[in-house]
């Protein structure tokens, strides 16, 4: 698996729990990857999700914020 393209959709479900997406639509987004065999994009999601409920809205900012600055590092 390519652990760059997994912190990708990682960050970009990040992004979208932070703005508020709804969590039913990013699993429905892991049952359409799962059906083109993206598993990184599942993995990705799936490790936002999880990650996302356990921590605050704030957290989360932070956290896209610090991998940001350390990818332009």
């Amino acid at each position: 698996m390519n652990k760059d393209l997994i912190e990708e959709f990682y960050l970009l479900a990040l992004i979208d729990i932070s703005s508020g997406r709804d969590i039913d639509e990013l699993e429905q987004a892991i049952e359409v990857y799962e059906k083109e065999e993206e598993y990184e994009a599942c993995a990705g999601i799936l490790k936002a999700i999880h990650e996302s409920g356990f921590m605050t809205i704030k957290d989360i900012i932070n956290k896209i914020q610090d991998d940001e600055h350390t990818k332009n590092s």
